[in-house]
């Protein structure tokens, strides 16, 4: 693929001179993973800077029993590994591609430098890094203080916005198993609640396509009221 032309289109490499992006495009590199392959786990010693081209990838993070939380889900333009570029060792998540997935690796030396002379490149980052912050957050608030029905309705809001979606229709792009994982639920209770909710009227699913029936409903069960 042609990786100059590729880096033109992501919003990470807006705003930046032609012979910066030229230079970052020169020691890139291409990588593939397919669908369920695990590429980078916590603790590997990693100095890139990674950008998914096609594809999905989540980051997570596993305990000693088994159990994991999904921390963020990262589609094509979205950039991932900046702390490892810039400031520690080891990788602090696990990313697995969840489907056939290709991405481009910039070592982090290269991505220093070039981010030391020019300062678009580090506003591009700094913005991402806010929005992964208040994602963070979010998740932790859900986590924490919100029950299932809450955080379920809570991400089923937020992913609609996300994605723009028209006429209260959404259309989930993982399996309702990691969709249990990214709210820290079994995939049983997952299923019970999706049921409820559809029983009292909220929600109609088909697979992965959720239709909001009562969108002030689901607001007032993503507030907790």
């Amino acid at each position: 693929m042609d990786i100059l032309k590729q880096m033109q289109t992501l919003d990470l490499f807006q705003g930046l001179p032609a012979e910066k992006l030229k230079a970052l495009s020169e020691h890139a590199r291409y990588r593939t993973y397919k669908a369920g392959e695990m590429f980078l786990g916590e603790l590997d010693p990693a100095h890139a800077f990674y950008v998914i081209v096609t594809g999905q990838v989540k980051l997570y993070k596993s305990s000693p029993e088994g159990r994991e939380q999904t921390l963020n889900l990262l589609r094509p333009g979205d950039p991932f590994g900046m702390c490892t570029a810039f400031a520690i060792d080891s990788f602090p998540a696990n990313a697995m591609a969840l489907e056939d997935s290709s991405l481009l690796l910039i070592p982090g030396t290269v991505m220093e430098a070039v981010a030391m002379q020019e300062p678009r490149l580090l506003v591009n980052i700094i913005q991402v890094l806010s929005d992964r912050l208040r994602e963070s957050m979010i998740l932790i608030e859900s986590l924490s203080l919100k029950e299932l029905p809450q955080r379920l309705a809570s991400f089923l809001l937020h992913a609609q916005r996300m994605e723009g979606a028209q006429a209260n229709q959404l259309e989930l792009t993982v399996t309702q198993r990691e969709l249990a994982k990214i709210l820290g639920a079994t995939p049983e209770a997952l299923s019970r609640g999706i049921r409820k909710m559809s029983n009292a009227g909220l929600l109609a699913v088909d697979g992965r396509s959720i239709r909001i029936l009562d969108r002030e409903a689901l607001s007032e069960l993503a507030e907790g009221e």
